[in-house]
């Protein structure tokens, strides 16, 4: 008994970092291409000599890029 409990534990513990690595990823990945594209995340307005290019944070934010 006590070895299928562990078994159902671990696989459990398994999806369930799969579940959260997957979820983290599609969050993070506007994010990345922001930063990977000398972008800055802004919850406001973008700074001056900046315009909005993309969102961060899956849309919730601004992504911040020079004019030039």
């Amino acid at each position: 008994h006590q070895p299928s409990v562990m078994r159902i534990l671990h696989l459990f513990l398994a999806l369930l970092f799969l579940v959260f690595h997957t979820a983290t990823e599609h969050i993070l990945s506007d994010t990345v291409i922001c930063r990977k594209t000398q972008g800055k995340c802004s919850f406001a307005i973008c700074p001056f000599f900046m315009k909005a290019n993309g969102t961060c944070y899956n849309g919730k934010a601004k992504c911040c890029r020079p004019w030039l």
